[in-house]
């Protein structure tokens, strides 16, 4: 019995046709190979849904475009937000406190 059924899962196994490797390895097309922007990963992650939270994040990635504020600093902010409040649904007052306070102590304001 045991044996039958060994050989039913490998007949039904076998018999369901494999993709080619070339799709299962195909890569997306997205803007600079695989590189999500900084706009989209703020709104995503950070569950944006208000106007207003959609201006400010606008506003702190032309920060990041202008060189006043650096990818990795507001990354940083970012996952530290995350991290801190995980069971919170809308996550942007909080890293909108945080970017705030840390970007004042190096002579930014947002």
């Amino acid at each position: 019995m045991k044996s039958t059924r060994l050989v039913l899962a490998l007949l039904i196994a076998f018999s369901i046709p494999a993709a080619p490797l070339q799709q299962l390895t195909a890569v997306q097309p997205s803007n600079r190979a695989g590189v999500v922007s900084l706009k989209d990963i703020l709104e995503k992650g950070l569950r944006a849904y208000r106007p207003t939270d959609f201006t400010y994040l606008a506003k702190v990635v032309g920060l990041v475009n202008t060189g006043k504020l650096t990818r990795r600093f507001v990354l940083g902010t970012f996952h530290y937000t995350r991290r801190k409040y995980r069971f919170k649904r809308y996550l942007v007052p909080y890293f909108q406190r945080a970017l705030t306070l840390r970007a004042a102590k190096i002579g930014v304001s947002i």
